[in-house]
């Protein structure tokens, strides 16, 4: 009896060591997969963008086939699930033929300096500093230098988290702007010209307005606002509120405005400013 006693104990006991140690093991399993889970989390936010100043002069530059990039900021905001803002520098005589994966995004392109010949569908344009193209998703556009000097313009790739390409497209085809077909309104602050103000494939509702700003003048009381904004400096010193702090803003960099925080902006230089305000909307009510 004493060995039947011994062996039932011992068969149980084996028994129990072996349900401890698979519970032993799914639980370090889990903490693993909880570990890499929390550890892919903290990773994914680190490209978050915050409000700041993203400069352009320490942006590092890569040869890409025919162009120059300089990447100036890239992540994700509240409403994007993609953003990213570079210059492209393309030498006299060449031309320039987008990736195909451009055109998944909605892109804002703003000329930088120089002329460049703008190709969109069937129509092209050769527009110079300032003019700008506005491409609904699905769309494309292609780059022709056909000056003696290099071009540069800005990049800005949207992709939001409201996309919705048959809005974009109801609202107007993409178009160029050229610069000097832009009505100026005039005021004692400065210069403003309306661009844009319509739907698109990315947004309820997009705003572009171009601003100069005369040396000495705020452009408008501290203020706050649900959408997001991206000031993009054409040319000149501007300094610019962001929360409690402040901040230099010069030729070429991109000033985020992040939902809801304190911003404004003043022209600390001794000639006037110029630079795009561009605010995107997410929801009908912003």
């Amino acid at each position: 009896m004493q060995s039947i006693a011994y062996f039932n104990v011992s068969f149980f006991s084996n028994h129990f060591l072996i349900l401890l140690t698979c519970k032993h093991n799914l639980m370090k399993a889990l903490f693993t997969v909880l570990a890499l889970f929390v550890a892919s989390f903290a990773m994914a936010q680190t490209d978050t963008l915050s409000a700041g100043v993203y400069s352009l002069a320490k942006a590092k530059p890569h040869t890409l086939g025919t162009v120059v990039k300089r990447q100036i900021l890239n992540g994700h905001t509240l409403d994007l699930n993609k953003f990213e803002v570079y210059t492209l520098t393309l030498s006299a005589g060449k031309k320039y033929i987008p990736p195909m994966g451009d055109s998944k995004f909605e892109q804002l392109i703003v000329v930088k300096s120089g002329i460049v010949k703008l190709i969109l569908k069937d129509s092209s344009k050769i527009v110079g500093p300032g003019s700008l193209a506005l491409i609904l998703a699905g769309d494309k556009i292609e780059f022709e230098n056909t000056s003696k000097q290099p071009v540069t313009w800005f990049v800005l790739n949207f992709k939001s988290k409201n996309e919705n390409i048959k809005r974009g497209h109801d609202a107007g085809p993409s178009f160029i702007k050229d610069w000097n077909d832009l009505k100026a309104t005039m005021s004692p602050k400065g210069e403003t010209r309306q661009v844009y103000d319509r739907p698109t494939t990315m947004f309820e509702r997009f705003d572009v307005h171009a601003t100069v700003l005369n040396n000495g003048f705020n452009s408008h009381d501290p203020h706050t606002h649900r959408a997001e904004e991206l000031i993009l400096m054409i040319r000149g010193d501007t300094q610019f509120q962001i929360a409690q702090n402040k901040y230099h803003g010069y030729t070429g960099d991109a000033i985020l405005m992040t939902s809801k925080i304190l911003h404004a902006a003043q022209n600390v230089g001794t000639a006037p400013c110029g630079y795009y305000a561009i605010q995107w909307h997410n929801l009908k009510g912003d």
